[in-house]
């Protein structure tokens, strides 16, 4: 079997959108599903509970929460091996340490208590900052969207951009879909004064230079792709325009989003980490962050 898929789970419904769709994820990569619900402190017995009746009575009605989580999987993927577990401590580190070697972890984008605000607030920030996996972000309202056959990758030209471009090349070839790498690009800004530019620059303007910039970042990502031609239907796009609102533009087309958590700043400047966080609040379909230094194994 793959490595296993893990998923956060808070009782709230938004999570529950979150689970189903891992479990679909599952289904397709032949995985395990691990639902965690995060309860407790880290370094007190039981999360803190203890072990008295009554502290058993608690952890009891903790795991039924993370049951409750694997129980809704296995009705959206009949079949589904999935469990549910119950992590310790903060909830980002208990997700962290239960996705050690993962293939991905799963977050809800909004949710009750410690997933509100996912990918803005602490829990999910921490998460892709130290999860040794890719991280994929839900909208509560991503099982409405029709499918599409379409993952959308943003690149830039960066080792993160790069990451990100074959681990959408994966999703597309797992989901059969068309794979659409998009480019965005805004007018380069003059390190000094236009007058400045203009000397430094004579036979180009900012805008030509940033687009210039953004064709040959598709050009590097073409020739990364080269080899999987053959297998992938990709569209090759550049676009004028702030990165996070090109790509939501684009995820409204797609059934999956993917950026990098870091990439280079400059001309192109798709791939900051700000960049990926605006693009996970607004996508409207699920987000996959990937990270250089991640192995994907």
């Amino acid at each position: 079997m793959a490595a296993p898929i893990v998923v956060g789970y808070d009782a709230s419904e938004q999570a529950a959108v979150a689970v189903k769709w891992a479990a679909g994820e599952a289904v397709r990569s032949a995985s395990e599903l691990i639902v965690v619900h995060a309860w407790g402190f880290a370094d007190r017995p039981g999360g803190g509970a203890g072990h008295s009746p009554l502290g058993e009575a608690v952890l009891a009605g903790v795991q039924a929460v993370a049951d409750d989580g694997a129980a809704i999987a296995r009705a959206a993927a009949p079949g589904l091996q999935a469990s549910g577990v119950v992590g310790h401590g903060s909830p980002a580190q208990a997700l962290v340490d239960h996705a050690h070697g993962a293939r991905m972890l799963v977050l809800g984008r909004h949710g009750t208590g410690w997933f509100s605000g996912a990918l803005t607030g602490s829990v999910a920030t921490g998460a892709v900052q130290r999860a040794s996996c890719p991280v994929a972000v839900v909208p509560a309202d991503s099982l409405e969207h029709p499918r599409t056959d379409v993952v959308v990758v943003g690149v830039d030209g960066s080792p993160g951009s790069d990451t990100a471009l074959l681990a959408a090349a994966d999703e597309a070839t797992a989901r059969d879909a068309m794979l659409r790498v998009v480019t965005s690009w805004t007018s380069a800004e003059a390190t000094s004064t236009l007058s400045y530019w203009a000397v430094a620059y004579p036979s180009v303007t900012p805008d030509e230079m940033a687009l210039a910039h953004a064709e040959r970042v598709q050009e590097a990502a073409r020739a990364i792709l080269d080899e999987r031609a053959a297998e992938l239907e990709v569209a090759w796009e550049v676009t004028e325009g702030p990165a996070p609102h090109v790509l939501a533009q684009a995820s409204t087309a797609a059934d999956l989003v993917v950026v990098g958590a870091r990439g280079r700043g400059g001309l192109a400047g798709l791939l900051l980490g700000s960049v990926s966080r605006n693009v996970v609040r607004r996508s409207h379909c699920p987000v996959l962050v990937t990270r250089a230094d991640i192995d994907q194994g």
